[in-house]
């Protein structure tokens, strides 16, 4: 027999003798029974009183005990019928059974058998509970989960139309930036070569009445010395000022697609030997030196080459501060042709290397030396190799050197257009 706590039942028989003898048994186990003598005085108890189980004689007079099981899933559907029979047939059984007991037993009954056919029912009748809390409690915790999901879609709509603002607003302030640098570096370029103009003129003025100064007024060519180097100062710094805006122009018109590109054949070791005659003039502590192997010719904007061939070069200047090799390697191949810019410098570290070609990325080694800069001409590089329909990339050690590698295809693709600008490189144009 099932370990079952004590539970309220109620027995319905017309037989006094036979419903005393069951509550007796029933009480054996601690359990409270109620008793009813016919078939409406169980009805009206049912009426009022919540039962665990309901033992009910099949027969009880004019009424039976189908009608109590009739009345029992009317008022307490929860509750669990037990049919009780004098006379045992295969159709009583299956009567009480449509009618909705749970069990039948045949009268009289062994008390063991008894008690072991109610322990079931009001085990049936516990789990029925269980199941009816586990019921509400998943019901409760849908209603939850309703709620959580409803506030989280509020939360997703309310983030997204967020960012969407966001978004809009992102881009306006990049047209902004955009614009502004465009019509920045127009408007600057007239002032900064008019002072150059200007510097050039007076100082070639000055080296004139220098040169023909007389030797014994050493104050007066003490004063003119003094105004020229202030002039070569003056001229040097326009001339840096004119690339930066030159350099701001570029961008503007990299990120608008409205870079102008002239495309014919050229040749990258002319380029290449060029652009290094210049910077072995004007940076005499570093070695150039140039290797080229295979076809060098391909179709593109000779000026736009220059400018790439001029930036890495500078940047190479720049980030070997202490002199030494600047080597570049031109290697034809058929289908594209390869340029590598290589220093024997500071270096750059491993994970800043996948952004020195963002706009306005300087690395921290850069900022620390305070080398000159503003992030601009590898980010002006890129958008022209992606303008070719070429590749850059670089590889780099702390404290050995760095090699930026460009591959650009012999003949110019089709598709080849206004470079994508990075998600990085769109968020620093917008702050």
């Amino acid at each position: 027999m099932s370990d079952v706590g004590p539970a309220r039942i109620l027995v319905a028989d017309d037989e006094e003798n036979v419903a005393i003898t069951i509550r007796a048994i029933l009480q054996m186990d601690r359990h409270e029974v109620d008793v009813a003598h016919s078939a409406e005085e169980a009805i009206e108890r049912l009426r009022s009183t919540d039962y665990d189980v309901v033992l009910t004689d099949l027969r009880l007079g004019d009424l039976g005990g189908q009608d109590v099981l009739a009345a029992l899933r009317r008022y307490r559907p929860r509750s669990v019928g037990v049919m009780l029979t004098g006379y045992a047939s295969l159709e009583s059984a299956i009567g009480a059974l449509r009618e909705g007991a749970y069990d039948y037993l045949i009268k009289p009954s062994d008390p063991e058998e008894l008690r072991a056919t109610v322990a079931r029912a009001i085990e049936r009748r516990q789990l029925g509970r269980e199941l009816e809390e586990r019921v509400r409690e998943l019901e409760e915790a849908n209603a939850h989960i309703a709620e959580l999901n409803a506030d989280l879609e509020q939360r997703v709509e309310d983030a997204t139309a967020e960012l969407r603002s966001a978004v809009v607003r992102l881009q306006e302030l990049d047209d902004l930036k955009s614009q502004f640098l465009s019509i920045a570096s127009h408007e600057l370029r007239t002032p900064i070569t008019a002072v150059s103009g200007f510097a050039q003129l007076a100082l070639r003025g000055v080296r004139e009445r220098l040169a023909g100064a007389a030797l014994e007024d050493e104050a007066w060519s003490n004063e003119l010395q003094r105004l020229t180097r202030q002039l070569t100062i003056i001229q040097d710094q326009s001339a840096r000022l004119g690339r930066l805006v030159r350099e701001l122009l570029d961008v503007s018109r990299i990120q608008s697609g409205q870079l102008e590109f002239a495309f014919a054949e050229c040749d990258l070791a002319e380029i290449t030997r060029s652009a290094m005659e210049q910077a072995q003039m004007t940076s005499p502590k570093h070695h150039f030196e140039v290797e080229c192997g295979g076809p060098t010719t391909i179709v593109g904007d000779r000026d736009h080459l220059e400018q790439v061939v001029a930036n890495l070069l500078d940047n190479a200047v720049k980030y070997s501060p202490d002199g030494g090799r600047v080597s570049i390697r031109i290697a034809g191949e058929p289908d594209e042709v390869r340029w590598t810019v290589e220093d024997r410098g500071i270096g750059i570290p491993s994970e800043q290397i996948s952004r020195i070609f963002d706009l306005f990325f300087r690395t921290r080694e850069a900022e620390t030396r305070r080398t000159p800069g503003m992030g601009l001409g590898l980010f002006i590089t890129r958008g022209i190799v992606e303008r070719h329909g070429g590749r850059i990339w670089a590889e780099s050690q702390e404290g050995k050197g760095t090699r930026v590698h460009v591959a650009l295809p012999v003949r110019r693709p089709a598709a080849a257009g206004a470079p994508a600008v990075s998600a990085r490189s769109a968020q620093a144009i917008a702050g």
